[in-house]
C-alpha cells in the first residue's frame, strides 16, 4: 500500500503566513508516494514565491495558477484536472497534517471501497484537532467542540441539505471523482458535493481519529465561539449568505436524488415533506441554522 501514489490538491489564496508549514506537513507524511498539486487563485502576497521555492527542491510539488479568480470551489476544480492518481485528498492552506494522515485514510478507504470483490465510489473523512494560530490545542475533538454529530454525514437524508464533512479531512477514490465529475457552479462547497455523491452512489465512512490540526486565526474562526457584538453580527450575515447558497445546493441535489430535471419546480407539498423527513430529524443540531434554512427552503427551494 505504501507504493500507491496519491494526489493532494492544495488550493491557495494569499496564504503566505502558514503555507510553508502546511506544505512541510504534507511532504513529511509517513506515506511518501504522493504528488502535491498546488493551485493558486490570484494571490497578491508571497504565496506563489514560497511554493515555487519548495517545488524547486521537491519534485513531488507542482504549482498551477488558476486562470479565473472565482473562489475556492473553482480553484479545487482547476486542481483536479492535473490529478490522475487513484486516490485524491484536498488540503487547505493554513492547517497542519498529522504525519500519518494519508497512511491512515488510505488504509481505511482501501478496506471500504471493495465490497465482495466489487469496487465502489468511496469517500472518507476524519475528525480534527482545533488549535489556535500557534498550534496550541483548543479542543482535541472538532465535532464535540462544534456540537456536531459526524455520523449524521453517513445518512443521505442529512447530506441532501447539509454537511459537516470538511474537505481538508477527506480522501476519495478515482471511481467517485469520475462518477461525480467537477463540482457544479451552483453547489456551495466541494466537500458537500463529493460526500453527497459518495452516499448516493457508493460508500462513505468516518474516521474518529483527529488527523489534522485545524488552525483558528483571525481569518478563520469557528463561528460559535467568536466574541464581541460586531464579530457576531458579521458572522450572522455570513451565515445567512451561506444558508442561501446551501438552499440552492440542496435544491439541485434534491432534484438529482429524485431523478428530475434541474429546472423542475418543487411543489410546496414536497418542500414540507422534505422538512419533515430530512430536516426535522436533525433539528437539535444548530437549531437556529435549521430554522432559517427551513424558511429559505420554503421560499427559494
Amino acid at each position: 500500500m505504501g507504493n500507491r501514489v496519491v494526489d493532494v490538491i492544495l488550493a491557495t489564496h494569499n496564504g503566505e503566513k502558514y503555507i510553508q508549514e502546511q506544505i512541510e506537513s504534507i511532504l513529511g507524511q509517513t506515506h511518501i508516494a504522493l504528488r502535491l498539486i498546488v493551485t493558486d487563485d490570484g494571490s497578491t502576497d508571497s504565496t506563489v514565491a514560497i511554493v515555487k521555492r519548495i517545488a524547486a527542491t521537491d519534485a513531488r510539488v507542482s504549482l498551477h495558477i488558476c486562470p479565473d479568480s472565482t473562489g475556492v470551489v473553482s480553484n479545487f476544480n482547476y486542481g483536479l484536472q492535473y490529478s490522475d492518481a487513484d486516490y485524491i485528498l484536498f488540503s487547505d492552506q493554513d492547517d497542519v497534517w498529522e504525519n500519518n494522515k494519508i497512511e491512515v485514510m488510505l488504509a481505511r478507504i482501501c478496506e471500504t471501497e471493495n465490497v465482495n470483490g466489487t469496487m465502489n465510489p468511496c469517500l472518507g473523512f476524519s475528525n480534527l484537532h482545533v488549535v489556535d494560530e500557534h498550534l496550541h490545542t483548543i479542543h482535541h475533538d472538532f465535532y464535540r467542540f462544534s456540537q456536531l454529530t459526524p455520523e449524521n454525514n453517513l445518512n443521505i437524508n442529512y447530506l441532501l441539505w447539509r454537511s459537516s464533512v470538511y474537505g481538508c479531512t477527506t480522501i476519495m477514490n478515482r471511481l467517485l471523482l469520475n462518477m461525480a465529475g467537477n463540482v457544479p457552479a451552483n453547489i456551495a462547497m466541494h466537500d458537500h458535493w463529493y460526500a453527497f455523491q459518495a452516499a448516493l452512489h457508493g460508500k462513505i465512512f468516518y474516521v474518529p481519529q483527529a488527523l489534522i490540526k485545524y488552525r483558528q486565526h483571525s481569518a478563520n474562526v469557528v463561528g460559535a465561539h467568536q466574541r464581541g457584538l460586531l464579530a457576531r453580527i458579521k458572522r450572522f450575515r455570513k451565515t445567512l449568505n451561506g444558508i442561501k447558497r446551501s438552499v440552492v445546493s440542496a435544491r439541485l441535489m434534491y432534484l438529482m436524488f429524485h431523478h428530475k430535471d434541474a429546472q423542475s419546480r418543487i411543489s410546496l407539498k414536497d418542500k414540507v415533506l422534505f422538512i419533515k423527513n430530512n430536516i426535522l430529524p436533525y433539528y437539535k443540531e444548530r437549531m437556529t441554522y435549521t430554522i432559517i434554512f427551513s424558511i429559505f427552503w420554503l421560499i427559494h427551494g
